[in-house]
């Protein structure tokens, strides 16, 4: 088995983007969550405040952790793209310190 580590920079940026994409599209249905299931939709649907309270705590629950789902996929996307980044970095220079050798 070999120790060497083979990394492909154009996989990695194609995945980041993927998560990028996926956190931008998170972002467009939390804000149709929002639209469709907002305090006054809820009130509406079950009569009062009284009787929606229970499933607007929950609304907010789940808007808070999708919010933090979409805040997490587009900082992990972020984190490849910048992972893809220094690697590249890293290779180019690599390249000119062997260029410089010979």
């Amino acid at each position: 088995m070999s120790d060497e580590v083979r990394l492909s920079t154009e996989a990695l940026h194609k995945l980041g983007t993927t998560f990028e994409n996926r956190a931008e599209e998170l972002s467009r249905q939390l804000s149709a969550f929002r639209r469709c299931a907002d305090a006054e939709a809820l009130r509406d649907g079950f009569g009062s405040d009284e009787a929606a309270r229970p499933y607007r705590e929950l609304f907010e629950e789940a808007e808070r952790a999708l919010a933090q789902l979409q805040q997490r996929l587009a900082a992990v996307g972020g984190g490849i793209k910048e992972t893809v980044a220094n690697t590249q970095a890293a290779e180019d220079e690599l390249v000119e310190i062997m260029r410089s050798t010979r």
